[in-house]
């Protein structure tokens, strides 16, 4: 079907490219694979999220600390306005 589709629907010229590439391959099976259930999606999902969160937790941790102080504190931490690489002026783009 992807060659027919590659070939926009010429049936020689899309055999010719199935030959090209699958003559010598008898093992190619000739069906589509199992889709997976609904279950091995939600797994794989789950285990995506716990991998972020493993690669990511110290990044999280700071999240949570800032919020916290916040809560705390009732009030925001003050952001800088100006940093030492804002305050140099940019080279001109040619």
């Amino acid at each position: 079907m992807q060659c027919l589709m590659v070939c926009k629907g010429d049936i020689d010229e899309a055999n010719k490219l199935y030959d090209y590439f699958a003559k010598d391959m008898p093992e190619l099976p000739d069906y589509d694979p199992v889709q997976p259930t609904w279950m091995d999606n939600t797994k794989q999902t789950a285990n995506g999220i716990m991998a972020w969160i493993g690669e990511n937790k110290d990044t999280l941790a700071q999240v949570y600390e800032f919020f916290r102080g916040a809560i705390q504190n009732r009030t925001l931490p003050p952001i800088a306005t100006e940093t030492p690489a804002a305050a140099e002026p940019l080279p001109p783009i040619n």
